[in-house]
C-alpha cells in the first residue's frame, strides 16, 4: 500500500472481527467515519481565503484516495473474485459494483497495474506536487510506449518535470506530442474520426429564439474558438456582459460579417443576405405600424429595422389593399461603395465616443439621424459603428449626436432625448451593385 488513510492497518484479530460480508473492513470503516465527522463540520461564515485552503486540502486527500482506488482495483483484477460474481471481466465488475464510467474504470485499473514502474510520479502525488489527473496522463502516455514495444524509451524524469510545472490538460498536450513521434498515422487518423464525429443541431424555437447543440473535433473547435476570441473581448471599461454572453455576441458578429462581406455562398444567384419587408410607417417608427417580417424570425421591431435600414439595399414595393403587388422598384444602395471607401478611410474603426477598435471592415455606416426621418446620406451624417454598438444605439436606446464642437457624443437611454423632426424621405438613389 503506497499510503494509509484515514487510520491503522487492521491487524488479525480486528480482521477476524470484521471478516463478515456485512461488514466493512475496519480501515474502510474508520475512514468512513472520519469522512462522516469532517462532513459534520460548521460550514456557514467561512472565510474566503479558508475556502481556498480547504479546497487545496479537499483535492489532495481525493488524490490520495484514488491512488489507493487505482491500486486495490488493480489487485482485484489479479483474483477471481469477479468471476465467482458472474462478471465478464474485473473491469465490468468494477464499471457496475463501484458504479464508474467506462473511461474512469479503464483510467484507475491502468494507473493501477502501473504504479510499481511509475513510482517516482506516485510519490508525486502522495507529496502533493502533481495532482491525480497528472498522473493519468503519465500513465496513458506510458501506456501508449508499451503498445509499440518501445516502454523502454519512456522516460518518466522528464514527464514528471513537465507535470510539476504544467496542468493536467497542457501535459496531455505534451503527451499527444509523444504519440505523434511513436506513430503519426495513427494520430492522424483519430483526428480525422473525431472530424468526422463533428455535429451541430440547431432548433428554432416558437418564440423565433434559436437553440444551439453541438460538438466539435479539437482542430475545428480550435478554428471557431480563434475566430470567436478576439471578437468575444470586452470593448471598454463599461462592457459588463459575462463570458457566455460575449461569446454569443461574438457568433452573431460573426455570421454577420460573413453575410455583409459576401463571404457566403450564393444562393439562387443572389449573395445570401437578411431579408426585411417593412412598412414605411414601421421605418419612420411611427406608432400603431406593424411589426416587420425577416426570414428565419418572428416580426421585428422598428428599432431593429431601422438599425438594418442605415447600411442597406433598399427596394420600394407598393400594395394594393388586398396585398397585391402593384409595382416593384429598382434596389437602390442606401451607401454607396465609394462612400464607403471614403467612410472606411475617414473613420478606420467603429467611431463609438469612448472608444472602440472594431476595424471598418467589421462595422456599418450609421445615419446619425436616419435617412427615414429626413437624415441625408452623407460623410457629415455617418459614421461607422460596430454591430454592437450599432444595437446599443438603435435597439439600446442609446442617442449618438455632435457637440458644438464637433465632437461626437453618446447619450444614455435614460438621460434626456433629441428630438428630432420627422420628415419621412427616401433614401439617395444608390443603384445596388
Amino acid at each position: 500500500m503506497i499510503v494509509g488513510v484515514g487510520g491503522a492497518a487492521a491487524s488479525e484479530d480486528q480482521a477476524d472481527e470484521t471478516s463478515t460480508p456485512s461488514q466493512p473492513p475496519s480501515a474502510i470503516a474508520a475512514l468512513q467515519s472520519a469522512v462522516g465527522g469532517f462532513r459534520q463540520r460548521p460550514k456557514s461564515g467561512r472565510a474566503q481565503e479558508d475556502l481556498a485552503e480547504e479546497l487545496i486540502a479537499l483535492r489532495w486527500v481525493c488524490d490520495l484516495i484514488e491512488l489507493e482506488f487505482s491500486e486495490t482495483a488493480a489487485t482485484f483484477a489479479e483474483t477471481d473474485e469477479y468471476d465467482q460474481q458472474a462478471s465478464t471481466s474485473p473491469y465490468d465488475w468494477i464499471r457496475h459494483r463501484c458504479k464508474m464510467g467506462a473511461r474512469d474504470t479503464s483510467d484507475r485499473l491502468s494507473i493501477g497495474r502501473q504504479l510499481s514502474a511509475l513510482a517516482e510520479s506516485a510519490r508525486a502525488v502522495v507529496e502533493g506536487t502533481i495532482g491525480f489527473a497528472h498522473l493519468s496522463v503519465i500513465a496513458r502516455t506510458r501506456n501508449a510506449y508499451a503498445e509499440y514495444d518501445m516502454v523502454d524509451a519512456f522516460d518518466e524524469v522528464e514527464i514528471l518535470e513537465l507535470a510539476r510545472e504544467r496542468s493536467a490538460s497542457r501535459l496531455w498536450h505534451f503527451g499527444q506530442q509523444l504519440r505523434h513521434g511513436l506513430d503519426a498515422e495513427n494520430l492522424a487518423r483519430e483526428q480525422r474520426h473525431l472530424a468526422e464525429a463533428r455535429h451541430l443541431r440547431v432548433v428554432s424555437k416558437d418564440d423565433g429564439s434559436v437553440i444551439v447543440r453541438g460538438w466539435l473535433d479539437p482542430i475545428g473547435g480550435a478554428a471557431v474558438l480563434t475566430a470567436l476570441d478576439p471578437l468575444a473581448e470586452r470593448t471598454g471599461k463599461s462592457d459588463d456582459r459575462d463570458w457566455e454572453r460575449r461569446m454569443a455576441d461574438a457568433l452573431v458578429e460573426l455570421a454577420s460579417h460573413g453575410l455583409d462581406a459576401g463571404l457566403i455562398p450564393q444562393r439562387g444567384g443572389q449573395r445570401a443576405h437578411l431579408q426585411v419587408t417593412t412598412s414605411l410607417e414601421t421605418l419612420m417608427g411611427i406608432k400603431g405600424g406593424l411589426a416587420a417580417e425577416m426570414e428565419f424570425s418572428t416580426p421585428v421591431s422598428s428599432k431593429t429595422v431601422q438599425r438594418l435600414a442605415c447600411d442597406a439595399t433598399i427596394t420600394r414595393i407598393v400594395l394594393a389593399p388586398d396585398s397585391a403587388v402593384i409595382d416593384v422598384g429598382r434596389a437602390w444602395r442606401v451607401v454607396s461603395g465609394s462612400m464607403r471607401r471614403a467612410l472606411n478611410a475617414r473613420d478606420q474603426y467603429c467611431r463609438w465616443p469612448s472608444g472602440c477598435d472594431r476595424p471598418a471592415s467589421w462595422s456599418a455606416a450609421h445615419h446619425i439621424v436616419h435617412w427615414a426621418l429626413g437624415g441625408e446620406t452623407s460623410l457629415d451624417n455617418t459614421i461607422l459603428l460596430c454591430q454592437r454598438h450599432h444595437v446599443k444605439v438603435h435597439e439600446g436606446g442609446w442617442q449618438l449626436a455632435r457637440a458644438r464642437d464637433g465632437r461626437l457624443v453618446a447619450v444614455p437611454e435614460h438621460a434626456g432625448r433629441f428630438h428630432v423632426p420627422v420628415r419621412a424621405r427616401e433614401p439617395d438613389q444608390i443603384p445596388a451593385a
